[in-house]
């Protein structure tokens, strides 16, 4: 992994920018430009669920923050409704990106793509939602460690699920 890591260093010392997009754009890249790209990916599926997810959790009907002044047991409740909205969201897009730039589509038709992406993305986000509202109604965690907990255990899932069952790699 490290010798991995020092090859694509190297590589971005050694060429242009213009190299270093070209190897990124390209389908056929070494696993770890692939899970970089994954990455940013994610950072940007993240970054719009969780912008949903907050701004229903601050204005919306389902009030989740710890300031909103609802018992833990009804913010817990409420992070889950929360999340479910978001993630719909975050889905589509992580799917549109990930099929475009990281994954090579084909493994299956598009429709079953979809439908096999989403439920690998719904197992990843189920088991990052059983950790997270459970611990804000025994314990009273704040509502970003619940997110964090969905966030990495989310990640770990999907990647894996999606290169290896989902797309073609």
């Amino acid at each position: 992994m490290m010798s991995k890591i020092g090859e694509v260093l190297q590589f971005v010392r050694e060429n242009s920018w213009r190299s270093i997009l070209a190897r990124l754009n390209a389908r056929d890249t070494d696993p770890l430009i692939q899970f970089i790209k994954y990455g940013i990916c994610g950072i940007g599926s993240l970054t719009l669920t969780t912008a949903i997810f907050y701004c229903i959790s601050r204005w919306g009907p389902f009030p989740a923050l710890v300031s909103s002044g609802v018992s833990d047991e009804v913010r817990a409740l409420h992070v889950t409704y929360n999340n479910i909205i978001a993630f719909f969201f975050g889905n589509i897009f992580a799917y549109v990106t990930n099929s475009l730039w990281v994954f090579t589509p084909g493994r299956h038709h598009r429709v079953l793509e979809f439908i096999y992406f989403s439920t690998v993305s719904s197992v990843g986000f189920a088991i990052g939602l059983l950790a997270g509202p459970p611990l804000i109604r025994m314990y009273g965690i704040s509502t970003l460690s619940a997110q964090l907990l969905l966030i990495v255990s989310s990640t770990l899932v999907n990647f894996v699920c999606r290169k290896f069952f989902v797309f073609k790699g």
